[in-house]
């Protein structure tokens, strides 16, 4: 296995174990998520000597689940980085994109575009742990949703 595999898996399961075992519920969803998500893509490459040549149909639709998974998410989070999160992602989906509309993209160029996100994602997601932890910590809670205000006495201006 290639070293930066090892890392990336290495800083991938220490991300997110600390989300699973300390974040709040939207540290939870997207430490299972990026999980499951690292899991189906490696489960869906092609075979070594096609590898990137094409569109990876199925590491793409991986990112699409990933992608709404993040979105909704940060949608309804009161975490500003589950945006980012969600930004970067958008940013590897987009170069599936890419590869579909110019199938001459090097090999490398294309698998570069569609992993880069993914280091600085797995630390995003330990930061935004760490504060979750920081904000339990300095106030002995911390808002995991946005609130909305679903009382009956709201009505439509």
């Amino acid at each position: 296995m290639a070293w930066h595999v090892t890392l990336f898996n290495m800083m991938l399961a220490i991300s997110c174990g600390y989300a699973l075992k300390l974040g709040g519920p939207p540290e939870r969803i997207v430490g299972g998520s990026l999980l499951i998500a690292a899991l189906a893509t490696a489960l869906s490459f092609s075979p070594i000597a096609s590898r990137f040549l094409n569109v990876e149909i199925g590491v793409l639709l991986t990112d699409l689940v990933l992608l709404v998974t993040l979105v909704v998410v940060a949608i309804h989070a009161d975490r500003g980085w589950t945006l980012v999160l969600a930004g970067l992602q958008l940013d590897t989906v987009g170069a599936h994109f890419v590869k579909a509309i110019n199938p001459q993209l090097l090999t490398v160029t294309y698998a570069l575009m569609i992993a880069g996100w993914s280091y600085p994602m797995v630390i995003l997601l330990a930061i935004g742990t760490h504060r979750h932890r920081r904000r339990l910590r300095a106030r002995g809670y911390d808002p995991s949703w946005r609130l909305q205000d679903i009382s009956p006495d709201a009505s439509p201006s």
